[in-house]
């Protein structure tokens, strides 16, 4: 494994240099997130570092960061051998109610009209729903108006046995006044948008630097820290999440959110009130 490892950095050693060359960057030093960017965007590069185990893809990547930094062989090799994974978990939004389906409506965004049950139609009262009334001038089989038939149209329903209805113009529904149509409305839990993004660096400086900031609850300058060691640093993950705020982050704001800085089989954690706690 150790030898495939040094075998790859060295092909992404050459391929960078081959593209910086390219570039007419040659006095540049990539950084780690260069290399992986260039190596991935290569076809053939990219397809080697796929066929790799995860962790022998970042070590060949900063095995070639190495080469390129000046290490021999063995250093380049040797320094990739503990590798420090640091998630930082980083507001994105301000806090906010989101929207959830409305239970009034069911998510439809429209009500039943009350006066005709959503059928549009009611039943005309005047003939009871038949179409039909008793004919007042019937005389029998001689009576011209309904033909002997006893019963003449009803003009109230035009012989329907029902009408539009008035309340809804024979629509049936309404917009549900709970969540304007929408069918949707703010929620009653406040939650936060966040970013969880891993980096990886093989910097025990770093990664040192970083414990001892926390245990002395400096986080104004963990920022600073990092942009000191950015070049030696790759972004191996960024997922974005949604927390309900008071369980995740109860407490005042700080920029920067970071959990399970894994050194020495300690976990940190920083939370919105600047409080440190160790598992």
């Amino acid at each position: 494994m150790e030898e495939n490892i040094l075998k790859v950095g060295k092909i992404l050693e050459s391929w960078v240099t081959m593209d910086l060359s390219h570039k007419g960057m040659t006095d540049k030093m990539p950084s780690v997130s260069y290399i992986a960017d260039s190596a991935l965007a290569y076809p053939a590069t990219k397809n080697i570092l796929e066929s790799l185990p995860g962790d022998e893809m970042v070590r060949s990547i900063f095995v070639a960061y190495n080469l390129l930094s000046g290490d021999d062989d063995s250093t380049a090799l040797n320094k990739t051998r503990n590798l420090y994974m640091i998630d930082i978990k980083q507001k994105t939004s301000e806090e906010y109610y989101p929207d959830v389906e409305c239970d009034y409506c069911d998510g439809s965004g429209e009500v039943d009209c009350e006066s005709c049950d959503g059928n549009g139609d009611v039943e005309c009262s005047y003939c009871d729903g038949s179409g039909q009334i008793s004919c007042e001038d019937c005389e029998g089989e001689e009576c011209s108006l309904c033909d002997g038939d006893e019963f003449v149209k009803c003009e109230e329903c035009d012989g329907d046995g029902d009408y539009s209805c008035n309340n809804c113009g024979g629509d049936g529904k309404f917009d549900c006044h709970e969540c304007d149509g929408s069918g949707e409305k703010e929620g009653e839990y406040e939650v936060i948008d966040i970013q969880y993004s891993t980096i990886t660096t093989q910097s025990e400086e770093l990664s040192e630097g970083i414990e001892e900031r926390l245990n002395n609850e400096d986080l104004g300058s963990i920022n600073e820290l990092l942009n000191q060691y950015k070049g030696q640093i790759m972004v191996t993950n960024v997922i974005d999440d949604t927390v309900d705020f008071y369980d995740e982050w109860d407490g005042d704001d700080v920029e920067y959110k970071l959990e399970n800085i894994k050194r020495n089989h300690k976990s940190y954690r920083i939370d919105r009130n600047n409080k440190i706690s160790a598992f």
